[in-house]
């Protein structure tokens, strides 16, 4: 999912040229920063707003692809635009364990309305987004999915019983719907498959367990 790339591209189709470098041009910004850009695959969003701010670019397609080219200023556009981390890397298996969950994020631009809309709650401050593999939370979730995941801390690690979290396990991160019983010192983690058996972690493997936190929203790629 390369930001840079895809932003790039619309912007030459904007511009009616056909390097990075042209664009560069017109953008007013020298083509080494350009490279920096292209290495680290994401755009400073406040930068680039700020040298559109004359055009009449639609943000939301120049971001997502979708809707028409043009629309109005950049500065018009931009307080309904908000950048959430990605762990490109990181997976929550839908099975048997995923990836730790460590690692550096990138940065998605997503317009506020519209992921209010996705999520069907405000926009809350560490929402951050993670990917899905395997099949044991189909249909729900599928694989290749994005989640969008609100932290535990941010809930007060209060569990809502029977909603989807993400779980740093012993056997790596998974992605389970979860049943606590506080009077057996034991969660059960449930997934959607029917094929798939429950888990129930209790003692040292408890105590072991991390929250990360549950899964507000769903992105699927068609």
């Amino acid at each position: 999912m390369n930001n840079f790339r895809e932003i790039f591209d619309r912007l030459k189709q904007y511009y009616q040229v056909n390097k990075d470098k042209e664009v560069a041009e017109k953008l007013g910004v020298n083509y080494n920063t350009v490279k920096t850009w292209s290495t680290r695959g994401k755009i400073p969003l406040d930068s680039l707003v700020d040298r559109l701010q004359n055009e009449t670019i639609d943000l939301n397609w120049l971001l997502t692809g979708k809707g028409s080219m043009f629309g109005e200023s950049a500065v018009a556009q931009t307080k309904d635009i908000i950048q959430i981390p990605y762990y490109p890397d990181i997976y929550a298996a839908a099975g048997a364990g995923g990836e730790t969950y460590a690692a550096a994020p990138r940065y998605l631009p997503f317009s506020k309305s519209a992921l209010q809309e996705l999520l069907g709650t405000p926009i809350a401050q560490n929402l951050h987004i993670i990917n899905a593999v395997g099949d044991s939370m189909e249909p729900t979730i599928q694989s290749g999915d994005k989640l969008f995941v609100l932290p535990f801390a941010d809930e007060n690690h209060q569990i809502k019983e029977g909603a989807i979290y993400i779980i740093a396990t012993p056997q790596g991160t998974l992605v389970k719907r979860l049943y606590p019983n506080p009077f057996a010192h034991t969660i059960t983690l449930r997934s959607d498959n029917p094929a798939i058996a429950d888990i129930t972690i209790q003692g040292d493997e408890l105590d072991a367990t991390h929250i990360v936190g549950r899964v507000l929203g769903i992105l699927r790629q068609t």
